[in-house]
């Protein structure tokens, strides 16, 4: 019998199939452009780099001097800003405000902003995607849709779409990178950690586990990525601006002087006045400790363990003292997916149930504190709204922390199902 290769030419089916697929791309891309110009004010986090680009390009002007900071104010705040508000100060290196510049011809900050704003919609699909794919988990198609409208429609996203941070951006970049470093691609691995290393209170610790890990392993390449990709950024930004440096160190102590934000340390104080910093310092402590022993346990775990330490270290970020905003906890969509589904997997005769109830609690609680919570706590209900996700979070990841990394499932547990 003659068996012949298939063919690799498209059919006609195979054409109508991609010319619908880039109809509808190209539909929802418009559609979202127009609600993206309706969006309240804010995208302060885009318009300080748009703003920055401008500033360098047009008006031959340092970015990091108080022009910008002036003009993203009266943007976003239609005035001036008071103490209590984010200052916008531009604090991006040089070489990652490069990336910003394909943004700086635009001359109107609504078109620039619903622009930015639509490619950030697009990451948060991808990232969720990626979440998923990372658990090796065929979720239930229920499970899908819900998480997929979660990730979109929770709080923090919302907050970091609001204020176009590219925080969303950044997740993409953490879940690419623990997805290449398990395909051995570690040359994009030191690539992506080379664009998401200026955006350190997002996930500082995730990007120092793996630059860690990466070296325990001998996997060099990962650095040589990192290394060939910074240094031709850095060389191309002292090119153009060779004096870049003072000026940024400048603005970083300036934005940090700044004191906006939330920190577990300020959290805590206002939740308890008399002992709330000791208790902070405390918890940070235990924090590094915990994570200090979960690295070094990695070196002599597989896979699923590297995935929960890097879940882990995600999470911890925003607890580890350092001042952050409520948009930047948007990234814990990651080590999410991951306590979903071992739940899922785990607890086979309420699953269902267990699952949609965790994810209606992550869901509900803070919509709850934002917009409920003011009347009876006030300021407090801030301060809890920003604590609330990284330690449910945390501590999930505890919770599951036994069936994450020792699967095949000890002999007992084969009874449960």
């Amino acid at each position: 019998m003659n068996f012949q290769p298939p063919s690799k030419s498209l059919t006609s089916r195979d054409y109508v199939f991609i010319a619908v697929v880039v109809l509808l791309f190209v539909a929802i891309s418009a559609g979202l452009l127009v609600v993206n110009r309706s969006l309240p004010a804010g995208g302060g986090e885009f318009l300080r780099h748009w703003a920055g680009g401008r500033a360098f390009i047009f008006e031959r002007m340092d970015p990091y001097s108080s022009y910008v900071p002036d003009v993203v104010q009266k943007l976003v705040y239609e005035g001036i800003t008071d103490s209590a508000r984010d200052p916008y100060i531009l604090d991006t290196p040089f070489h990652i405000l490069l990336l910003y510049v394909p943004f700086a011809p635009l001359t109107d900050p609504l078109t620039a902003r619903a622009i930015y704003t639509l490619i950030l919609e697009w990451a948060l699909f991808v990232l969720a995607v990626l979440s998923l794919r990372l658990t090796n988990w065929t979720a239930p198609r229920w499970f899908t849709v819900l998480f997929f409208l979660f990730a979109v429609v929770n709080f923090y996203t919302f907050q970091a779409i609001l204020d176009a941070s590219p925080v969303l951006l950044l997740g993409l970049c953490y879940a690419g990178i623990v997805t290449a470093f398990r395909n051995e691609q570690d040359e994009l691995v030191g690539a992506l950690m080379a664009v998401s290393l200026y955006f350190w209170e997002a996930g500082l610790p995730f990007l120092l586990f793996i630059a860690w890990h990466s070296y325990k392993q001998g996997r060099v390449r990962i650095l040589a990525g990192f290394g060939m990709l910074t240094i031709v950024l850095l060389a191309m930004s002292f090119l153009i601006y060779p004096n870049w440096i003072i000026p940024y160190l400048r603005a970083g102590m300036n934005a940090l002087r700044a004191n906006f934000g939330y920190s577990i340390i300020s959290v805590l104080e206002a939740l308890i006045p008399a002992f709330g910093r000791y208790f902070a310092y405390l918890f940070i402590a235990l924090l590094v400790f915990a994570l200090g022993y979960e690295w070094n346990a990695s070196q002599f775990g597989d896979s699923r363990r590297l995935y929960w330490v890097a879940c882990l270290s995600i999470a911890a970020a925003p607890l580890l003292g350092f001042r952050t905003e409520y948009e930047n906890l948007a990234v814990l969509i990651i080590p999410l997916a991951l306590v979903f589904s071992v739940i899922y997997d785990r607890w086979q005769r309420f699953q269902t149930a267990l699952t949609f109830l965790l994810l209606l609690i992550v869901f509900l609680v803070p919509w709850a504190l934002y917009l409920f919570a003011p009347a009876f706590l006030g300021d407090l209900s801030q301060d809890i709204l920003f604590l609330f996700f990284p330690v449910f979070t945390v501590l999930s990841l505890y919770w599951i922390r036994w069936w994450a990394i020792r699967p095949p499932r000890v002999w007992a547990d084969s009874f449960s199902k």
